[in-house]
C-alpha cells in the first residue's frame, strides 16, 4: 500500500481498481476533487486535507488549512503524480472521508445524510448566478440537470439520490425558495425562449405565479 508524503513526489504509472492508498499525516482528515484550475485554488484555501486535480492527475497535501497555500515545502504541497490523470474518489484512500459540509464523519462519501440538508448546503456553495442558471436549467431540462448536479455534487463530497433530489427541487421550486433569486437577462431570455412557463406551477422572480 503507497503511502504518500510532502518529502518526496511518488509517481503512480497506474491505478489498479483495487488499490488503496494512504497520506502520512491526514488520518481522520477529508478529500476533495478539483475539476478546475478556480476549484483548485478555492480547495487550497479549504480544510480539505488532501486535493486531488483531475485535470492534470496531481495529488496535494494541504497543510495550511484554510490559509493561502499549500504549507511548508516538504510539509504540504504535491505528493504523488498519476499517469494518465485517472479518476480517483475517496475509496482509494485510506482514512479519509469525503470533503463538504454535508459529509458526516461516518458516513463518508456513502452516507445519504438528509437529502434537504445536503441540498441547501450546496445551494451554499453556489453564486446567485449559478442558483439562477439551476433554476432555468431544471424547469427546461430537468433530467439534464438532475445529471449535471449529481456530478457536481459528488466532487463536492455530497451524494444525492436521484429520485429524492428531483423531488426536493420540485418542492423547493413550489414552495418559493428560489424566489429570491433574481435572475439575470441570460436566463430569463432563455426561461421565455422555451415557453417562458414553468413546469409544475412554480414561481419565478421578477416575475408572476
Amino acid at each position: 500500500m503507497p503511502d504518500f508524503n510532502a518529502k518526496k513526489v511518488s509517481k503512480v504509472k497506474a491505478v489498479d481498481p483495487d488499490a488503496s492508498y494512504s497520506v502520512e499525516g491526514t488520518e481522520g482528515g477529508s478529500f476533495a476533487i478539483a475539476s478546475s484550475k478556480k476549484d483548485l485554488k478555492a480547495l487550497m484555501k479549504s480544510d480539505a486535507d488532501v486535493v486531488y486535480d483531475e485535470k492534470k492527475g496531481k495529488l496535494y497535501l494541504n497543510e495550511n488549512g484554510t490559509a493561502k497555500g499549500w504549507g511548508a515545502k516538504k510539509i504540504g504541497g504535491l505528493i504523488a503524480k498519476f499517469k494518465g490523470k485517472p479518476e480517483l474518489s475517496v475509496d482509494f484512500f485510506d482514512g479519509l472521508s469525503a470533503h463538504g459540509d454535508a459529509v458526516t464523519s461516518g458516513g463518508g462519501n456513502k452516507g445519504q445524510g438528509d437529502t434537504k440538508d445536503q441540498i441547501a448546503s450546496y445551494r451554499e456553495t453556489l453564486s446567485d448566478s449559478e442558483e439562477a442558471a439551476l433554476l432555468v436549467d431544471f424547469t427546461l431540462e430537468p433530467s439534464k440537470t438532475l445529471k449535471r448536479v449529481i456530478k457536481d455534487g459528488k466532487k463536492e463530497g455530497y451524494v444525492f439520490d436521484r429520485d429524492e433530489l428531483a423531488e426536493e427541487l420540485d418542492e423547493m421550486n413550489k414552495g418559493g425558495a428560489f424566489d429570491d433569486i433574481e435572475l439575470d437577462s441570460v436566463a430569463m431570455q432563455s426561461l421565455f425562449s422555451q415557453g417562458g412557463k414553468m413546469q409544475g406551477g412554480g414561481t419565478y422572480a421578477g416575475g408572476d405565479s
